[in-house]
């Protein structure tokens, strides 16, 4: 049996042919999940449904007149020419013409979730942390499958091999991996203590990068006592991680380089250290020779006992001022005492009785100043100058004022 032979060329071109013929000018709903933009302004997007992808580009002559459709979430009906891409045998939609149907599902759900944080405060600028310019210790969290990981250790260490790198694995799509990733962060604040984390993840469409819109997820790098880079997809993707971290890198790559000062920059700084040290030493240095050589004119430094003997004067001015005081208070106390001491005697009642008085007591020794105080037959005493007479009360004769 005789079986035709076709080169490689020959079958996308055949094929290509076949899909053109059958899949021209047709539109096809879906929403678009990534895109990016080429160095010549084409863009090549992807466009999915429930179940399926398809690749897409559009021409930079399109591109413009559509640019605002062909962003990540839009839900939308493009018009075009299915076909192969014969380089690589791949069958792409060649789109012309973009219309809206509305926003995506997922990316609903990304935008409620944002409004929520971002009202909550969790994107706060002031609450960022801030992280050091030059970095020793380095946390990758990241998978140990793909190039993210191989990509971000050669730029470090090609730039500055001074740092220690520790990569972190974790899962990085899929419904495991938002756990995955919360919990490295919070085993790297409670065992490890890096200068900085770097969430690392390459490009996808926005249900490959999904893990990295979730809320719990994302109030573990809120509450990280550590700062967090995050670096997840292409420039042109966004995450809720990007917004509560406390820096965001365009790429994986693009942190490496954050994070990695070279050589020659390092060394330049330690030089520019040692200038503003030299600086700082020689100006503290005129600065006392200067307070020095003031000094050396002063008479406290040509004469020092001379110093010693007026602080010696000083002193005993300051005695006879103070004991001048305190003999002027001695006095005054004790002339008040003095004037005190005759007011007492004068309201002394034995004082009284000298004069020619007595004094009347009961029989407790307490003074009687009233007849109230007294009942018939009581027997009383009174007190005279020169002894105590005894006696009894025989009659009460009140009067009336």
């Amino acid at each position: 049996m005789h079986t035709s032979s076709y080169t490689v060329s020959e079958i996308n071109s055949n094929i290509n042919h076949i899909l053109t013929s059958n899949f021209s000018r047709i539109s096809i709903e879906g929403e678009i999940s990534s895109y990016k933009v080429s160095p010549n302004g084409h863009v090549y997007f992807s466009l999915v449904d429930k179940n399926s992808e398809l690749s897409c580009m559009m021409f930079n002559s399109d591109y413009i007149n559509n640019e605002e459709l062909i962003k990540a979430g839009k839900k939308v009906v493009i018009s075009g020419t299915l076909g192969i891409y014969s380089p690589r045998g791949q069958y792409q939609f060649k789109a012309y013409t973009a219309k809206l149907l509305g926003e995506g599902e997922l990316w609903k759900k990304f935008e409620i979730l944002k409004e929520k944080l971002e009202k909550e405060g969790l994107f706060d600028d002031t609450i960022k942390k801030y992280i050091p310019r030059y970095l020793k210790e380095v946390v990758v969290v990241t998978s140990l499958h793909g190039s993210v990981k191989d990509d971000i250790l050669k730029i470090i260490k090609k730039r500055c091999d001074y740092q220690n790198i520790s990569i972190y694995p974790v899962s990085v799509q899929g419904h495991l991996a938002a756990d995955s990733i919360k919990t490295a962060i919070l085993n790297i604040n409670m065992y490890m203590s890096p200068d900085v984390i770097i969430i690392a993840r390459g490009g996808g469409s926005i249900e490959d990068l999904w893990s990295f819109n979730d809320e719990q997820l994302a109030r573990a790098i809120y509450d990280s006592s550590i700062p967090i880079i995050s670096a997840v997809g292409h420039e042109t993707d966004f995450t809720i991680c990007d917004f509560v971290s406390d820096k965001r890198a365009s790429t994986p790559s693009d942190a490496a380089e954050m994070v990695s000062i070279n050589k020659e920059e390092v060394i330049q700084y330690i030089d520019e250290l040692q200038l503003s040290l030299d600086a700082k030493l020689n100006n503290k240095t005129l600065f006392y020779k200067e307070v020095i050589s003031n000094l050396e004119n002063q008479k406290i430094i040509r004469d020092p006992l001379a110093f010693i003997d007026i602080l010696r004067e000083k002193i005993v001015d300051v005695f006879e001022k103070l004991k001048y005081r305190v003999d002027n208070i001695v006095v005054e106390n004790r002339n008040y005492l003095n004037s005190f001491k005759i007011n007492l005697n004068n309201l002394n009642p034995y004082n009284v009785i000298n004069r020619g008085y007595s004094l009347l007591i009961n029989q407790e020794g307490l003074s009687i100043s009233s007849i109230n105080q007294v009942k018939k037959g009581d027997r009383i005493y009174s007190k005279i100058k020169d002894g105590k007479l005894e006696m009894e009360v025989l009659n009460k004769n009140e009067v009336k004022e």
